[in-house]
């Protein structure tokens, strides 16, 4: 329930806090004087864009079970500010919980009731078909995106293979190869074994060789000193050359032992895949090790590729849908069909109890199998009994607020309806049998109602007036509570002028339309 609305520089107010109580609240005053800003600050706190002044704010406090809410909107500096319960908050919490708590019927009714969301949703909700309907609108959607899933397979088909063949070639590059980045780094350090080896080798080869012609010169020597000794004294000599022949052949076979041995086949086959390597490090610029790693990637792309959800599984899956989608339909049909007979004499009831004797009011089910049903809903109107038609063409404004209102009835209850104008096209005694109703309506749920009709004020639990006021060249409006003669005295102007004769019409007004 609103029970409080406070406003703060609202286009001509500029300082107001307004109480509302349960039950049936009206709001009067001369034309011109701002009734209609009770709702336009609603509409503003609920997110509605427009030109609003710095500085302007508006803060509602509700009470639902032993909970307080207060919400706010302020505008400064060029840029709203939302706040619950003191603290930061966005438009669209405002909203939904605006949305939640109150239900606005005013003068854009003939806007909202003639589009077709709204129908649909009033009728579905009355016909208890609004959760088998988001259960259609989902598995339409699930099947709107199988469709679109499996034109797009067909259509990336040639793609999808032109792609795998890329993949392929480029995994094919690196496998032919046949190393990892380990088995790469081994072959490279057993390159520069290898290059190593061969400078070895060829040491060991020179030094050997140097020893060789070393002990060809020795045995000649040791030829030539035993000649000799037939002639002198040269065995010392001789024993000094044994030892070094000794020690000569000791360091050959040593020597002999330091060559390191390979196959030309090994080092023919390693400097190949070297140049592999090497050849496809240019061509795609970067290291093996990455190369090789970008390969494992590749395969796991190409194995999504040759993974990827078959078609023909898919069309199945759609065609189970289809049929689930076409079973939930029916339901749906069956639902709306079943309720039609009692919304519509609901509706006409309350159309009957606004004055409109002679209305007549059909829903209409146009064949459109869609996101909502095989079936749109239209409300077709006439308020003489003619035949029915568009709301849009055929209602008047008057006929549009009563028509909405009686929709508005059938929706679920909310905690407050904020009616503006209701009464608009209406007088008489049918003034009377819709102040009886909103009388009636307001026992089990808060009504705010904004009325130029004297019935309607004489049924209020609460009576607000709008006054205008001039402060030099400035207008302020002000809402203020009316009680006792001061009440009295507002219902008689609006029965056309304050009299002795309008005021005992008043008190006679507020006994026959509320019972006491």
């Amino acid at each position: 329930m609103l029970v409080r609305l406070t406003l703060e520089d609202f286009f001509f107010i500029k300082g107001q806090e307004v109480e509302f109580g349960k039950g049936l609240n009206v709001i009067t005053g001369e034309t011109g004087t701002g009734k209609s800003l009770t709702l336009s600050s609603l509409l503003f706190l609920m997110g509605q864009e427009g030109e609003y002044p710095e500085g302007t704010s508006v803060e509602a406090e509700f009470i639902t079970g032993e909970e307080q809410v207060i919400l706010r909107r302020e505008v400064l500096r060029g840029r709203s500010r939302y706040y619950l319960n003191g603290r930061g908050s966005t438009r669209k919490v405002a909203e939904e919980l605006l949305s939640a708590h109150l239900l606005l019927q005013g003068q854009n009714d003939k806007r909202k009731i003639v589009r077709a969301d709204f129908q649909r949703e009033v009728y579905d909700r009355f016909a208890n078909a609004f959760e088998l309907r988001r259960e259609v609108e989902k598995v339409y959607q699930e099947r709107v995106e199988l469709v679109e899933r499996i034109r797009n397979i067909k259509d990336r088909r040639l793609e999808r293979e032109l792609k795998k063949k890329l993949l392929q070639e480029e995994i094919r590059e690196v496998e032919e190869i046949g190393l990892t980045p380990e088995d790469y780094l081994g072959l490279k350090r057993r390159l520069e074994e290898i290059n190593l080896g061969e400078r070895i080798n060829r040491l060991v080869q020179e030094s050997l060789s140097g020893m060789e012609n070393s002990y060809e010169g020795l045995m000649k020597a040791m030829k030539a000193l035993r000649e000799l000794a037939y002639y002198r004294d040269v065995k010392e000599d001789l024993e000094r050359l044994e030892v070094f022949g000794e020690a000569l052949l000791e360091a050959k076979r040593h020597a002999e032992r330091l060559f390191l041995y390979y196959s030309q086949e090994e080092l023919d086959l390693l400097n190949e895949k070297l140049y592999k390597v090497q050849r496809l490090e240019r061509k795609h610029l970067m290291s093996y090790p990455n190369l090789w790693e970008r390969a494992q990637k590749l395969k796991e792309e190409l194995r999504g590729l040759e993974e990827e959800e078959d078609v023909e599984e898919l069309e199945k899956r759609l065609e189970r849908l289809e049929e689930r989608l076409q079973e939930l339909y029916g339901e749906l049909s069956r639902k709306r069909l079943g309720a039609r007979e009692s919304f519509e004499r609901k509706v006409l009831e309350y159309l009957r109890s606004m004055g409109l004797e002679k209305a007549s009011f059909r829903v209409d089910f146009e064949e459109n199998a869609g996101r909502y049903g095989k079936e749109q809903v239209r409300f077709l109107f006439s308020s003489y009994g003619r035949e029915e038609g568009d709301i849009s063409q055929v209602a008047s404004g008057g006929e549009v607020s009563r028509l909405s209102l009686a929709l508005f009835m059938l929706l679920p209850p909310v905690q407050t309806y904020v009616l503006d104008e209701v009464d608009t096209g209406i007088s008489g005694i049918t003034s009377l049998k819709l102040a009886r109703l909103l009388k009636e309506l307001s026992l089990n749920t808060q009504l705010i109602t904004i009325t130029h009709s004297p019935a309607i004020a004489s049924a209020g639990d609460r009576h607000f007036a709008t006054r205008k006021e001039h402060l030099g060249d400035s207008i302020f409006i002000k809402l203020e509570e009316l009680k006792g003669e001061e009440r009295l005295k507002e219902i008689a102007r609006l029965m056309g002028k304050v009299s002795e004769k309008t005021l005992e019409g008043a008190k006679e007004l507020i006994r026959e339309v509320c019972g006491v």
